[in-house]
């Protein structure tokens, strides 16, 4: 697979960017830089329409215009779906394949952690970054 990940400065792109040298993916990286305002610029928008970062173009055999993936969880799942299952636990216990309350431990866990990473330790990293910026007030 064929990739270009957009990176916008201040942003979830690191992980992206980390996920993609562990998978061993080939990767074309193109970095935006925020404005004076911290928003993203309106390039960026070209790419996403929402100006989303991190972004991956995943260019399919086959098809002229890539597909396009935004949030740096939805494109965690979907690159190791595809590439790297030896990072997903096992989702279910043996035998118990799709039956509620028989996921794995180590399942959940990894889900918990994706979403937590996601939700709940967002905001505090967003603050940290807010009021350790130029522009805090």
């Amino acid at each position: 697979m064929r990739s270009q990940s957009c990176r916008l400065t201040q942003s979830r792109s690191h992980r992206i960017l980390w996920l993609l040298e562990e998978l061993k993916l080939d990767y074309d990286l193109k970095v935006y830089k925020r404005g004076s305002d911290m928003l993203a610029p309106a390039e960026l928008k070209q790419v996403h329409p929402l100006g989303k970062s991190p972004v991956i173009n995943v260019q399919i055999p086959g098809v002229e215009e890539p597909m396009v993936i935004a949030e740096s969880g939805a494109i965690v799942e979907y690159l190791t779906e595809y590439f790297g299952k030896w990072m997903i636990p096992a989702r279910y216990l043996e035998g118990k394949d799709g039956q509620i309350g028989c996921e794995t431990e180590s399942w959940l866990r990894y889900r918990h952690l994706m979403h937590y990473a996601e939700g709940s330790i967002m905001p505090f990293l967003v603050t940290f970054l807010v009021m350790n910026s130029k522009w805090a007030f």
